[in-house]
This record gives C-alpha cells, structure tokens and sequence, in this order.
C-alpha cells in the first residue's frame, strides 16, 4: 500500500470528475429539497478535491480520499471523513503521466456527509453515487434535507439522477414545508390558481 498526495490525486482525479459530470438536471417547483442534485447541474463546471491523504490501490481499483474530504464542484460542497471511488481499468501512471482509460463504478462517502447547495443542505452517515444507474443515495439515522425553513427527515434518500426523482424512506418520515419559502425555478411560468 502507498500513500500519496499529488501524483495519486492526478491519477484519481480525473475519475471523479467523470464521476460527478453526470447528466443534467432539471429541478422542479414542489420538488423535496435535493442538494445531492447539485453535482450534475454544475457539470460544467471544475472539481476540486482536498483531503488529509490519498490512496490509490490500483490492483484492487480503489481510490481512498481520507481525512476532512471536501470536494467542491460549482456552488455545490460535499463534506466527509472519508471517499472511496471504486473504478474499472487502469489508474496506474505511465511514464508519469496519468492514464484515461479508467471508469468509475461507484463512489462511496463515509463516516457523516454534508452536501450543500446556495440554498440546500443533505446531510448523513453514507451516501453512495451509482454511476451505472445514475442514482444516489444517501442513509443515516437520520437523512436531513433542508431549503431555507423546509425540513424532510428519513433514514433513506434515493435520488435518479436521470429523472431528478427523490425517494425518501424508512420509519416515519417527518416534513415541515413552511408556504410561499420554496421560489419556483427561473424561466418557470407563475400556477394557475
């Protein structure tokens, strides 16, 4: 095993991004508070990723951020003691320089997540990105979303990021949506009443 900080995070870095420039979202008024959705609607934009250590594992196809993870893509931070990307290929340098030919198979975060947006906060123990079905979710005891006043408590978000639908589960789930906080995307045309 080999602990690395700059070389590994060029090999591992280019992983991640690939991981979380997934397709892009639309949100939509009424819709429970989803900063997980925030990561691919700012696609375009650069990731960056710092942590305490790196370890990259090539036989074993993992990539192991630890220590104050904190990965910012866009107005979108994610916080956690630790994230594992799993990939397929090769991440292995060639002549010092990284190779493309890896992909990532799923990234998990541990040991208490926060993600936030400029309005929304998730927050949980684990949340693990699903890269061949393009879901997330998030568990913890329990998972916490907020938006300004707006509150949803459960102990499972599943979010797709494909259709942009979220799942909330497990014992009872609590909300307190408080009227008129929730603003309806730009461009939306005003309800009908």
């Amino acid at each position: 095993m080999k602990t690395t900080k700059p070389a590994a995070l060029a090999l591992a870095l280019p992983l991640l991004v690939a991981a979380l420039a997934g397709p892009a979202l639309a949100q939509q008024a009424g819709n429970v508070p989803n900063a997980l959705q925030g990561f691919a609607a700012n696609r375009d934009q650069p990731v960056r990723i710092n942590s305490n250590t790196l370890e990259v594992r090539d036989k074993d196809k993992v990539a192991v951020f630890a220590g104050n993870v904190v990965v910012v893509q866009g107005d979108t931070t994610m916080r956690s003691p630790e994230l594992v990307v799993f990939y397929e290929g090769n991440a292995a340098p060639m002549d010092n320089q990284p190779q493309s030919t890896s992909s990532i198979k799923r990234l998990e975060a541990k040991g208490g997540v926060v993600v936030q947006t400029k309005e929304q906060t998730a927050t949980g123990d684990v949340g693990i990105f699903e890269m061949k079905t393009n879901t997330v979710t998030m568990t913890g005891k329990p998972v916490v979303l907020t938006q300004g006043p707006n509150v949803v408590r459960g102990q499972k978000l599943t979010v797709d990021l494909i259709t942009g639908v979220s799942r909330i589960e497990g014992g009872r789930v609590e909300s307190l949506i408080v009227p008129g906080s929730v603003k309806p995307p730009e461009g939306t045309p005003p309800a009908r009443r």
